[in-house]
């Protein structure tokens, strides 16, 4: 895998165009967060700037550095199934689509992003017509499961590809991975291609921007996540290409966080527009979705966090407790090299997927270990870098239960369980 990727700097809004673009915070040069690192090649990592800016016209947050898609997704080291809380939570996902869309036997049902077939995997066998379409090298996992899957990056010409060999879709999922797209209208205009005219429903999950600001949840930024998107500039996207957002639910627990599942469908289809939507619009312009003030406040913030989180970690450090990460999550690596953590800090960084054990972290330089091994350390207390998934975690972890605890740094750094703060 190369460690050098191509970049280039962002001129002007990816979804409308405009060249009113504000930068609103900058977490520093980092390596690619997913790049997880083998010993022979720690010397030759290579940092991009990691900011992310406004755009004033349709309100839109996205990077201005964009690392090219090719190489982050050449040897991707994310493999859904390996986390039990994910599965669950697109387990539920699969049975509300079911029972509120009905799809029909052998009807098309497409998962972009489909990773080691996580989604597929979960609908019932041999009743849908199930196609993944994934650029990583995850679909290798996907294929061993016996999964229909396509090594491409969703756009429309593929669109066309696939509605020639299979026809119109019933349901289109494209979960956490919407915002890996530079171009975003290419690829909306595939899925208007590809969607049935009158029924058909495509689902894209992302992490909401607001919430990202209220709750200071800035690992969610990472150069794989090129666009952070609230309901404002979407609407204006899907609007573009005669596409409509007909209804949204909040996800308590999504692949990055808390998220927001929105649904969208052809105009003039037989899903009529939820009165939630007017209303979240109103409240994004009252909120100032296209103004820096909300932005530059949720910047001072995470700079305060900052602050707070590592006095938490130098103070154990200096106790001399060893102190250890929990998930080698992508936003963790965010948060590690935010903290300008390393091995001397941090001793490790626990995780079981086996295509990040005995990797180092990309930019802080820790190395992965597997649970048991972390296990038989002296290691009370460990960052939880999956901090999405505190409670799963709480009731599940074998750390836990041999009394470690969890140092939560999101959205209020705290040690968990049982501990004064």
């Amino acid at each position: 895998m190369s460690l050098f990727f191509k970049s280039f700097k962002l001129k002007k809004c990816r979804i409308c165009g405009s060249k009113k673009i504000s930068k609103y915070i900058d977490l520093g040069k980092q390596p690619p967060s997913n790049s997880f690192v083998k010993k022979k090649d720690l010397l030759k990592q290579k940092k991009y700037p990691l900011r992310v800016v406004l755009c004033k016209d349709c309100g839109l947050s996205q990077l201005d550095t964009v690392v090219s898609s090719t190489s982050i997704f050449d040897k991707y080291a994310y493999l859904s199934s390996t986390s039990q809380a994910v599965i669950i939570t697109y387990g539920e996902m699969v049975k509300k689509l079911i029972k509120k869309f009905k799809p029909k036997k052998n009807d098309l049902i497409i998962d972009i992003g489909s990773n080691d077939g996580i989604t597929l995997d979960l609908y019932p066998k041999n009743k849908y017509n199930l196609l993944g379409v994934e650029p990583s090298s995850a679909i290798y996992y996907a294929k061993k499961k016996k999964l229909n899957c396509i090594k491409k990056f969703f756009n429309f010409d593929l669109s066309k590809k696939i509605k020639k060999k299979n026809g119109l879709a019933k349901i289109i999922t494209a979960s956490n991975v919407f915002a890996h797209n530079h171009n975003v209208n290419d690829f909306t205009k595939g899925i208007k291609n590809l969607l049935d005219k009158q029924n058909g429903v495509f689902i894209v999950e992302f992490p909401y921007v607001k919430d990202m600001l209220d709750k200071l949840y800035f690992d969610t930024i990472y150069h794989e996540h090129l666009s952070y998107f609230a309901i404002t500039p979407l609407d204006f996207l899907f609007k573009k290409h005669r596409l409509q957002i007909f209804d949204y639910e909040r996800i308590p627990v999504g692949g990055s966080g808390p998220a927001f599942r929105v649904y969208v469908s052809h105009l003039n289809s037989n899903y009529s527009v939820s009165k939630k939507i007017d209303n979240i619009l109103k409240l994004e312009k009252n909120w100032g979705v296209k103004k820096l003030n909300e932005y530059n406040n949720f910047s001072k913030k995470v700079k305060n966090l900052r602050v707070k989180l590592l006095k938490i970690i130098t103070d154990l450090n200096s106790k001399n407790n060893l102190v250890g990460a929990y998930g080698a999550a992508a936003k963790g690596n965010t948060m590690l090299n935010y903290l300008g953590m390393n091995s001397k800090k941090i001793f490790a960084v626990a995780d079981n997927s086996e295509t990040k054990v005995n990797h180092y972290t990309p930019g802080s330089n820790i190395k992965i270990i597997p649970d048991s091994i972390f296990l038989q350390t002296k290691c009370k207390y460990a960052l939880l870098l999956a901090w999405n998934y505190a409670d799963f975690f709480l009731k599940n972890s074998k750390f836990i239960k041999n009394k470690g605890k969890f140092i939560l740094p999101l959205p209020k750094p705290k040690i968990i369980p049982n501990e004064k703060n």
